[in-house]
């Protein structure tokens, strides 16, 4: 009420608002109408495909966060997003799942694509060595090309931002996977965005 105390010169005399009990996830629940339950079980299983490989209390716990991020105020791509990438509370290295690089983040796909594969159950090691003139796109669609050979893919995810995301699943679960991402609201292609 301070404010407006200020702003109309000491002549703002409505009652102050009644107290709720609310919670402030509930209030954003409710102001959240398009939210389906159909979309959340699809976000949640995406997510936990996405962790198959991922012990059991880390997959359990990672579902756990992407869920209330989405049932806070997030939509799903985000919440997905910023419930795995986490610097602190995110994904661990040895499960990487998600794989998120800017349009020039060479070296942190040199470092990251390596852990990515062997997460998802390539054997072989990836090697990367940045020739200088592809774009991240080539560079992502080589990646997959390669992946191509142990019978995964990787899955572009449109974040909204000029970042790339993405993660490996097994080929034949491509069209399955992309289906379900866009039940949860999120697109995604073999294609980058």
């Amino acid at each position: 009420m301070g404010i407006w105390d200020r702003l109309f010169g000491g002549r703002f005399t409505m009652p102050p608002p009644e107290e709720t009990n609310a919670s402030h996830a509930a209030i954003m629940r409710e102001m959240r109408s398009d939210e389906s339950p159909e979309q959340r079980h699809a976000l949640k299983s995406l997510t936990q495909t996405l962790l198959a490989h991922a012990p059991e209390h880390e997959s359990a716990r990672l579902v756990r966060r992407v869920l209330r991020k989405f049932a806070m105020e997030q939509h799903a791509a985000t919440a997905l997003s910023e419930g795995l990438l986490d610097d602190t509370r995110g994904q661990k290295l040895d499960y990487l799942a998600l794989l998120a690089v800017d349009w020039r983040g060479y070296d942190g796909f040199e470092y990251l694509a390596p852990y990515l594969a062997s997460a998802s159950g390539v054997q072989e090691p990836y090697v990367y060595v940045h020739d200088g003139t592809s774009t991240m796109p080539e560079v992502l669609g080589r990646f997959d090309q390669w992946l191509a050979r142990f019978g995964k893919r990787y899955v572009h995810l449109d974040s909204g931002d000029d970042d790339f995301q993405g993660f490996i699943i097994d080929a034949e679960q491509v069209e399955a996977i992309i289906e379900l991402a866009r039940v949860a609201g999120i697109n995604a292609s073999l294609d980058s965005f």
